[in-house]
């Protein structure tokens, strides 16, 4: 007779095998966009990802990729409830933009919620600010949020483990993507990117315009 023990786990085991294989088949466009990390003068234009998108932003107001024209966007997907990957990420951008004594006012973060339901544009403003106050936090409905995702080759999922309406997690892609003065993405990153690589590509867009 198999126990409920046995049960418990076995469920959790197929849960977990079923997620990863989900997540492999949502991520399968991913690979093809990270960065090679050449040097900033080679960054390529990454064909067929990004493109122009119009959220809500935590100033309460509509924002589109193009109000960022003229400035290089480091730009993320994540949620404020994020106990790991979101915090790291932040930090790394934090110390992206500490780097820059002058010129800091030529980069922009965005941060783009994969949990709308609980990342108001009031609580992704007061999370933001406690990592840089010049960070926005982008939402929209389910669908908006999705379809900027698909264009960036970004994943992202509710982890089916914990049955909770309020106290779930969700599973995403931690990459950075570095969007240049014209919008188009030069460099997309892992969260284990050095800062000084993302540094120096910012500079490299900065100084050829």
């Amino acid at each position: 007779m198999i126990s409920e023990n046995y049960k418990y786990w076995l469920k959790k085991v197929l849960l977990f095998s079923l997620m990863g294989m989900i997540f492999i088949i949502l991520t399968a466009k991913v690979p093809l966009a990270h960065s090679n990390l050449k040097k900033s003068e080679e960054l390529e234009v990454f064909k067929g990802i990004g493109g122009n998108f119009t959220l809500y932003s935590s100033h309460n107001q509509n924002a589109s990729l193009k109000d960022f024209q003229g400035n290089v966007v480091m730009m993320s997907f994540g949620y404020t409830f994020c106990p790991d990957t979101c915090p790291i990420t932040l930090t790394l951008l934090k110390q992206v933009i500490e780097k820059f004594s002058k010129g800091s006012d030529q980069v922009q973060t965005l941060f783009i919620t994969v949990d709308p339901k609980r990342d108001t544009p009031e609580h992704m403003k007061n999370y933001l600010s406690s990592f840089h106050p010049n960070f926005i936090g982008l939402t929209g409905t389910k669908k908006e949020i999705l379809e900027v995702a698909e264009k960036y080759g970004s994943a992202y999922m509710k982890n089916p483990t914990i049955d909770s309406e309020s106290n779930y997690l969700m599973i995403h892609t931690g990459y950075v993507y570095l969007i240049d003065q014209s919008g188009k993405v030069r460099a997309i990153y892992p969260k284990e990117t050095e800062v000084n690589q993302i540094v120096n590509d910012i500079k490299g867009l900065l100084v050829s315009g």
